[in-house]
């Protein structure tokens, strides 16, 4: 018998489509947007700081002959920045599709741009006056230092010894860790009669500790050193946050997602692992061949970036971002560094002139609409505020 009765098999649709996880944004909660409302147009508030005072011993009877020399300096916070995404809706899908594309899309958009000025905050990390490291955890010098359970607290006390050598105050102190020294923490805790404890215990709720607010952020920063020393291997893989890029042979073209061409030179390898990936560049089947959509989504959240020059490649992002060479021989050392941030609420300036929101308007050579989300904004720590900052260097070379 040979029956073929598969063309009446009956097919269905689900009633939702699948879900999309995006990171949750907090840093908002750790600014200062003051500013916003002094601002009612232009692109530019100046908030400059005045010179320090010194004491002079004044002699009974005598003349005064010191006097200080009043000065001030300028800065100011420029709105500067316009993401954007655009698409277009057409009428016709709009009658014909199951769903409503255009307001899923645009929910999607909003959130992708909340997740660019949460990245935006904390990358101020970098004008923080001041840095825990590997000395101030029981090792030495000023390099990246391994956090364990039974350190975790000199993090937490050393930023707190550094935001109170500037005068900066007890109140509205705060830590933001991601997900590993949020699991380090909870096990140094977990142990102890003591409100914290005894929530991570229990459901992983993160409160206050060692006189911080503590919150938890999937963008803690970080940066990815890789020392190459020669041409990689066919075949062999290189990993980012899960995305898996593949070498492939010069000459025999990229062709399935992820492969990048060897080139004929280590310098022309990295190259094009750098476009593969950005992704910025159109992808050609002698450079690379572009992830998949799900691997691209997850580099685009975790705001990931490549760069290389002369046997260094460098990986930024944000989030708790393992990188992986399988292809050793020709890798000398794989250097990685979060950089989790302390500091009193309101030292970073923020002011969004347009909250991130969705324009539909009409495309005159078109049935349909063009659907632009965007935002704008501007960021700023100030001279005087960088000392109520404190990052880490967190040394996460050998997570896996």
């Amino acid at each position: 018998m040979a029956n073929a009765l598969t063309t009446f098999n009956a097919e269905y649709w689900a009633n939702e489509m699948q879900a999309t996880y995006s990171k949750e944004n907090v840093a908002r909660a750790l600014v200062s947007e003051t500013l916003a409302s002094q601002l009612v147009d232009g692109t530019r508030i100046n908030r400059p700081y005045r010179s320090a005072l010194k004491a002079t011993t004044y002699t009974k009877g005598t003349d005064i002959s010191v006097y200080n020399d009043l000065s001030g300096v300028n800065e100011y916070l420029d709105i500067d920045t316009t993401p954007l995404i655009a698409f277009y809706i057409d009428d016709i899908d709009v009658i014909e599709n199951k769903w409503d594309m255009a307001t899923i899309y645009a929910r999607d958009a909003g959130r992708l741009l909340n997740n660019i000025i949460d990245q935006a905050i904390f990358a101020e990390y970098s004008n923080a006056y001041s840095y825990v490291a590997a000395q101030d955890l029981g090792g030495s010098g000023t390099g990246a230092a391994a956090v364990t359970v039974s350190n975790i607290s000199n993090l937490f006390t050393t930023a707190s010894r550094n935001l109170d050598k500037y005068n900066r105050g007890a109140q509205g102190r705060f830590a933001v860790v991601g997900p590993r020294l949020r699991e380090i923490l909870s096990l140094a805790v977990s142990g102890r009669e003591t409100m914290f404890g005894d929530k991570v215990g229990m459901n992983g709720y993160i409160g206050s500790r060692f006189g911080f607010d503590v919150y938890f952020s999937n963008n803690i920063p970080f940066s990815s050193t890789i020392v190459t020393s020669g041409i990689p291997t066919d075949g062999q893989t290189f990993i980012v946050d899960g995305v898996t890029f593949t070498w492939e042979a010069h000459g025999t073209n990229c062709n399935a997602a992820g492969e990048v061409d060897i080139g004929t030179s280590e310098d022309e390898a990295y190259a094009n692992l750098v476009l593969a990936i950005n992704g910025t560049t159109a992808a050609t089947t002698s450079t690379y061949y572009d992830v998949s959509a799900d691997d691209r989504e997850t580099l685009t959240n975790g705001g990931i970036s490549a760069s290389y020059t002369s046997h260094a490649l460098v990986i930024s992002g944000y989030g708790d971002v393992v990188i992986n060479e399988s292809d050793t021989s020709n890798v000398t050392s794989v250097t990685t560094t979060s950089y989790p941030l302390f500091g009193v609420k309101g030292s970073i300036d923020l002011v969004i002139e347009k909250e991130p929101s969705v324009d539909f308007v009409r495309d005159p050579d078109r049935l349909g609409r063009n659907v632009f989300a965007w935002t704008r904004y501007g960021k700023k720590t100030f001279t005087k505020e960088k000392k109520g900052l404190v990052y880490a260097k967190v040394d996460v070379s050998d997570w896996v």
